[in-house]
């Protein structure tokens, strides 16, 4: 073999090294290119639901506001009742002792229930403890 035919077979052997390179780089890239697609996608499908949970804690937060709000009519109607009916303030007063912890006759004393009554509140308020 000739120097020509070796140079020739050199740079024969030297373009199928750079083709077989090029080819392989551009596996590569198109692995990375997959593997970012997939990555914006999940990234978009992240972002999508942190926004659905974010309209989720708005309106959960409106409707606590809104319980909030009827919650304290409810309490200022309430005041409103007990002020203009004093046996509906006897009923609160008992309610009240009995969420601390008073007895049956300390109902009927303080409160000024008949026994039925004052046991009727106890036992609610058992009721609601358990």
């Amino acid at each position: 073999m000739t120097d020509t035919q070796w140079l020739m077979v050199a740079a024969a052997a030297l373009a199928l090294i750079a083709v077989a390179g090029v080819m392989a780089w551009r596996l590569a890239v198109a692995r990375q290119d997959a593997i970012l697609r997939t990555l914006q996608n999940d990234m978009r499908a992240l972002c999508n639901a942190a926004v659905g949970m974010g309209d989720r804690v708005n309106q959960m937060e409106r409707r606590l506001r809104q319980l909030s709000e009827r919650q304290e009519a409810l309490g200022l109607r309430q005041d409103q009742l007990n002020q203009e009916d004093p046996e509906a303030r006897s009923y609160t007063q008992a309610i009240k002792l009995a969420h601390k912890g008073a007895g049956v006759d300390d109902l009927i004393e303080v409160c000024g229930l008949s026994r039925g009554e004052a046991e009727l509140v106890a036992m609610m308020h058992r009721l609601g403890k358990e």
